[in-house]
């Protein structure tokens, strides 16, 4: 594991910090197009990835990484599953419930991204930071991809409601 910041942490604050505001237009209780509904899990997805490349340069298990990803996967998929939707088919926009989950995971995956920045700041002190962070940055991933899919598969049967407002 180097020291000291690298490329690789702008990279992820370019995928972790528009995840987050993505997020905040379904808190708002907004209706959403499908493209703005998969671009959460699209980009916590890209930043698991840069997160795996520093998770195998560290000579971790990568069992470890892909287990924090398949249990972010369950849980963000039982959610997608449970949650109420509002679909506009005419439109093709869906409506989520005032649910602000989706936003506090998208901020555990930036807080793991500061962990990562802030523990190469620390130099050898930050490396139990560090060697954490890959971890969270797959569960957020996972539960926001897991979500986001299961509303997917729901999203042609759900019944019609008019979110279009002249």
């Amino acid at each position: 594991m180097t020291l000291g910041p690298n490329v690789l942490h702008l990279v992820l604050l370019v995928f972790a910090l528009p995840c987050a505001r993505f997020t905040l237009s379904e808190m708002r209780h907004r209706p959403l197009p499908r493209g703005r509904l998969a671009a959460p899990a699209l980009l916590a997805m890209a930043c698991a990835l840069v997160f795996l490349f520093i998770h195998l340069g560290s000579q971790r298990p990568a069992w470890m990484f892909a287990a924090a990803l398949a249990a972010g996967l369950a849980i963000g998929a039982l959610r997608g599953f449970t949650l109420q939707l509002q679909v506009d088919h005419m439109f093709d926009k869906v409506r989520l419930p005032r649910a602000r989950g989706s936003f506090l995971v998208a901020l555990g995956l930036v807080a793991a991204v500061l962990l990562e920045i802030g523990g190469s700041f620390a130099g050898p002190n930050g490396l139990p930071f560090r060697l954490i962070a890959p971890e969270i940055a797959a569960a957020c991933a996972g539960m926001l991809t897991g979500r986001a899919m299961a509303i997917a598969m729901r999203w042609r049967g759900a019944p019609h409601v008019d979110l279009h407002r002249l």
